[in-house]
């Protein structure tokens, strides 16, 4: 075994509420995933150098899977399972098969393994023909998902230096109910808590009704949520259960939401990344209250950041905000579009994607898309997407301050800002509303507290109520859809 030694934890284990896995015996399985994959991959042309689509799931046998082929240096898309009313499944055109994952006993887990034609193959790119590479699908947040290339040893050195920051080790049992095939759920979660020896507990689908069962019994000491999930939490339990560590990345933190989680479960601690990124910065448990309240901790090692200012005109009090951009020489390698050609002028763009052993690195700088400050000593602060943002009247409005303004009406639990259409003082801004237990809000009673707290331009044009938000499969509110609506 090339990256991970289980002889270093032999006590380490991986649960998912049906199977439970010493991951002592990984070798053994590893020795038996070799011969399948001779057997099987050769009549499909499948090897180390042939990208292929797997499709993960938060389970013990497909986490077995996705560590063997990393460990292999296979290359591959990481997909949850196709949609059944999808009919043939939207999938990429230049990966040649897919690999499907049966739920069966880890004693005949080549049993449940099974290649399957892409229906949508019309060919393979040379330049992409190399081994070593991951390839992950952006959320689709703010647009059109994109394929993101990354190398495997790059890959890994931003997950150590993750492990390292969140100070996670083999003492802590570590609960992971955010998605394997997504970036925080992958590189956050599971990788850095694979290699710091600690325990794990995968969550398929879960809620809050599962995790709080799943929670009793693997008793967790460290968390990977999403703020959301946060929320839902505190609604729902009715005691105090301190964790050593709760993490949270995917969507913005409401202060008063930090407060409470602190006060009920524990350190809270922030993270902020993206699929092209990794992880790009993280507060410390070690760190104080008031410095894990306030920013999304300093970059990891080897990273830098800088802001550019935006051309038009901020409100006084966001004096000294700009756009974040980030150098990191363990970031992505470039896009390609669905049928495997390098995709859009970004300057990491690598058209051959070539050996990182060469010793070459990118002095460009990526544009995360987020506004945001750096302190003096170097801490970032996240205030909002640049796609979050609208002018009115002339000045810059942020989603985050009119959701964090209607957020403190009594009767609404949670609110999301999109922009739609035109209004008289620029592009339009509509809100969409959660009531708070107990109320049954009404538009013009949201309306009128914005009126007290909001200056005008910041005022949304409609404020709709609704029952539930959508929610994309990493946990984010899906505001493409709330823009359809």
């Amino acid at each position: 075994m090339n990256r991970f030694n289980p002889d270093h934890c032999p006590q380490q284990r991986m649960t998912d509420g049906q199977v439970e896995f010493s991951l002592s015996h990984l070798p053994l399985l590893f020795e038996r995933l070799d011969q399948w994959f001779d057997k099987h991959g050769i009549p499909w042309g499948l090897n180390s150098h042939h990208p292929f689509i797997f499709e993960c799931v938060n389970s013990v046998p497909h986490a077995v899977i996705l560590l063997y082929l990393f460990d292999r240096g296979y290359s591959f898309l990481l997909l949850p399972p196709a949609a059944p009313e999808l009919d043939p499944p939207t999938f990429p055109t230049f990966f040649s098969t897919v690999l499907k994952v049966q739920e069966v006993p880890l004693d005949g887990l080549e049993t449940g393994l099974e290649l399957q034609p892409n229906p949508a193959l019309t060919g393979v790119p040379e330049a992409l023909q190399i081994p070593d590479r991951l390839y992950l699908r952006t959320s689709g947040s703010t647009g059109t998902p994109k394929l993101v290339v990354h190398h495997h040893d790059r890959f890994f050195e931003n997950v150590a230096a993750g492990q390292t920051r969140l100070n996670l080790s083999a003492n802590d049992r570590v609960a992971i109910p955010v998605p394997l095939f997504h970036m925080y759920g992958l590189g956050a979660a599971f990788l850095p808590s694979i290699l710091a020896g600690a325990s794990i507990d995968l969550q398929k689908g879960a809620n809050l009704l599962r995790y709080i069962q799943r929670e009793q019994k693997f008793d967790p000491t460290v968390a990977f949520m999403t703020p959301i999930f946060c929320e839902m939490l505190l609604k729902g339990r009715k005691s105090p259960r301190p964790y050593r560590m709760t993490v949270a990345a995917g969507d913005r933190m409401r202060s008063e939401t930090f407060d409470r989680y602190e006060a009920q479960f524990g350190c809270l601690v922030k993270l902020y990344g993206s699929t092209e990124m990794g992880i790009m910065a993280a507060a410390s448990p070690e760190d104080g209250v008031d410095l894990r309240v306030n920013s999304v901790g300093l970059p990891l090692p080897g990273l830098r950041f800088k802001l550019e200012y935006p051309q038009a005109d901020l409100a006084p009090d966001w004096a000294g905000l700009g756009e974040l951009w980030c150098q990191n020489p363990t970031g992505f390698e470039g896009y390609v579009d669905a049928q495997g050609q390098p995709w859009g002028d970004h300057p990491w763009k690598n058209q051959s994607f070539g050996d990182p052993a060469s010793g070459e690195q990118s002095s460009d700088w990526f544009r995360t898309k987020d506004f945001g400050q750096v302190s003096d000593s170097g801490r970032i602060s996240v205030v909002g997407r640049c796609d979050h943002s609208v002018n009115r009247d002339g000045l810059l409005v942020f989603f985050s301050d009119v959701e964090r303004a209607i957020d403190t009406c009594d009767s609404v639990e949670l609110s999301v800002v999109v922009a739609k259409g035109e209004s008289s003082r620029g592009k339009g801004l509509v809100a969409y509303c959660l009531p708070a237990k107990g109320f049954q809000p009404l538009e013009s009673e949201i309306r009128s507290h914005c009126f007290d707290c909001l200056p005008k331009r910041a005022v949304p044009d409609a404020i709709h109520i609704l029952k539930s938000l959508p929610l994309l499969p990493n946990g984010k509110v899906d505001r493409q859809a709330l823009v359809r609506l």
